[in-house]
């Protein structure tokens, strides 16, 4: 399942923004309700990145260099070593979200 999503992710390009953010590329995974499998209560926005990869993203705000009314944004990703259950689970919503995305785009 690894390398099916690489794969898939590899062809966007250019990967969809987060959120239409122009400085971020990811896609956000969430697991649908009826999943059995839960992800642990800590585990924050979990995303699929440009080359394939299933990571957990922290947005954090942070004083501008133009004083304190700007804010810039800090993304910090974070590599998940899931059990095997979990990866699949996030693995294939990521599979579906990609694959609508590369339908959808040969519709335009």
């Amino acid at each position: 399942m690894r390398a099916a999503v690489a794969e898939l992710a590899s062809r966007l390009r250019p990967f969809p923004p987060f959120y239409g953010m122009s400085t971020l590329r990811a896609i956000e995974l969430e697991l649908p309700l009826e999943s059995a499998v839960r992800p642990p209560p800590e585990l924050g926005c979990v995303v699929v990145l440009p080359d394939g990869e299933i990571s957990e993203l922290d947005l954090r705000n942070i004083p501008g260099p133009d004083g304190p009314a700007a804010i810039d944004q800090v993304e910090e990703f974070t590599e998940l070593d899931l059990p095997p259950e979990q990866y699949v689970a996030y693995a294939t919503v990521a599979l579906q979200l990609l694959q609508a995305e590369m339908v959808r785009r040969s519709g335009d």
